[in-house]
This record gives C-alpha cells, sequence and structure tokens, in this order.
C-alpha cells in the first residue's frame, strides 16, 4: 500500500494557507515545504501569489478564509512581523469560526518561547510596544499561545526533507482519506481489526502479505475494507482492487494495472 495526491475539496478556493516569515524561510524550508505540497497535487497558496495591483491585506484575509488548512510556521523572526502576527490573528479566527485546521511547525524554536512570548518572541514584542494598540497585542499574544498548544511539527535536528515528508503525509490524510464504504447492516460479523492489523507491521520496510480465506458470504472484502480504512492513511499511496480473480479471468488485466496505479499516484491513467 503506498496516501495518496489530495483531489480537490469542495467550497474552499486553496487546501493549504502557508502562513511565513519570508526573511526566515522563504528561500529554503517554506520554499520545500511548497514544492513538495505543489508536487503532491495540493492546491497551496503563499503570499507570492497575490495578484499585483490588489489591496494586499483585504485579499489575503479572504484567502485565509477560503483556505481548508494553514500551516503555521514558526521561525526565530515570526513575531517580529506585524503582517505575520496579523495573519495568525485571522488564522486563529478561522479556526474557531470555519473549523479551520491549523498545524503549527516549530522551525528551529522553542514551542515555549511561541507560548509564552520569550526568547526572540519576547524581543519582538519589546519593538512592538507603543507602536501597537493595547487590545491587538492581546489578540496576537492570546493567538501565539493558542497556536502553539495545538499539536504540530518540530523542525529543529535531522534532515529537513525527513521532516517535510512528516508534514505532507499528515496534510494527505487530512484532506484525502479515500474511505471505502462499509455496509452499516453487519449482522454476525464479529470482529476486531487491531490483531490483523498487528500482522501487517506497518512500520516495516518490508513487502508483506496476509490472507484471510473463509467460505463466502462470511464477511471477508468487508474485513479488508475495515484494515483498509484504518490503515491507508499512513502510506503514501493506497488501492483497494476488489474482485480481482474474476477481472483477471476477464481479460481486465490492463484496467487493473490502471486502477492500482491511478489510486497511488492520485490521478487517472489512459
Amino acid at each position: 500500500m503506498a496516501s495518496s495526491s489530495s483531489t480537490s475539496i469542495p467550497n474552499y478556493t486553496f487546501q493549504v494557507f502557508l502562513s511565513f516569515r519570508g526573511e526566515d524561510t522563504r528561500y529554503t524550508f517554506t520554499d520545500r515545504l511548497f514544492e513538495n505540497l505543489d508536487r503532491m497535487g495540493i492546491n497551496t497558496f503563499r503570499d507570492d501569489q497575490l495578484e499585483r495591483g490588489k489591496e494586499i491585506r483585504s485579499e489575503l484575509l479572504k484567502t485565509i478564509e477560503e483556505s481548508r488548512i494553514s500551516i503555521v510556521v514558526f521561525s526565530k523572526t515570526y513575531a517580529h512581523s506585524k503582517w505575520c502576527l496579523d495573519e495568525l490573528a485571522k488564522i486563529m479566527q478561522c479556526r474557531e469560526e470555519l473549523d479551520q485546521i491549523v498545524l503549527p511547525v516549530f522551525y528551529h524554536v522553542d514551542p515555549s518561547d511561541v507560548r509564552k512570548q520569550t526568547g526572540s518572541f519576547r524581543e519582538a514584542f519589546s519593538i512592538h510596544v507603543g507602536n501597537v494598540a493595547k487590545k491587538k497585542m492581546r489578540r496576537w499574544r492570546d493567538s501565539l499561545t493558542e497556536a502553539s498548544n495545538l499539536s504540530g511539527f518540530h523542525v529543529n535536528d535531522g534532515y529537513e526533507s525527513k521532516h517535510i515528508e512528516e508534514i505532507i503525509n499528515d496534510i494527505s490524510k487530512r484532506l484525502n482519506p479515500k474511505l471505502l464504504h462499509i455496509d452499516d447492516n453487519m449482522v454476525g460479523l464479529d470482529f476486531s481489526p487491531e490483531k490483523l492489523i498487528s500482522l501487517l507491521s506497518t512500520h516495516s520496510n518490508n513487502i508483506l502479505v496476509v490472507g484471510i480465506y473463509g467460505i463466502g458470504g462470511i464477511g471477508k472484502t468487508t474485513i479488508a475494507k475495515i484494515v483498509y480504512n484504518k490503515i491507508q492513511s499512513e502510506y503514501v499511496g493506497a488501492s483497494f482492487l476488489q474482485d480481482v480473480r474474476e477481472r483477471y479471468k476477464k481479460g481486465h488485466q490492463l484496467q487493473l494495472q490502471q486502477q492500482l496505479l491511478g489510486d497511488i499516484v492520485g490521478k487517472d491513467i489512459l
């Protein structure tokens, strides 16, 4: 099994909105993250996509509202930017009012510095004091604290590509779980998927095969669907091929191959 690329989600202009401090990460981490999201077919916005001549502030706030997920890349000088803090406040508002998903990325910063506004975040607020209304400052602080308490990603050590892969997999899972339909009326089916899932050892890099056998009509396909729905999001791509033997006998080998490849890469294979 390999979480497939995401398809467009209705009622959202963008699937992901990237909030970041350009001076810190625009040409490094955030650029690589954007490229990988784009390669996976995930419609992502970053602020260099605004059309020239438009009012950036109103257009940007509208874009945040029209995004399904916001990724906030907290870096050393994130809070030095009033623009970034206004973005964050709007993002947290959309989380509260529109159920937007917010994923913080702590890029070489301690989450406690974001939460308590210490370290470089304290330095930033010392600059803003006297230049920004107290009410807005309070809103910025509350937004930082709230966002830092969310489950997110910590980029400090190791290869950044590995961290980006983790973020991409999480986003893909949230946007496009591709769950199979399970009949609600499963009379007589007494099955716990955990034991079967443990046999698959999903953390292994080896190729694994688990067989489910029995007479027809006892729920083998339903069991396979239940297990598939539970573990498919852990993989870069996933495909559920049903009635393989019958379809193969009818000469539909090409269709089976096309479905397998199409499911894994997230697009139709002709």
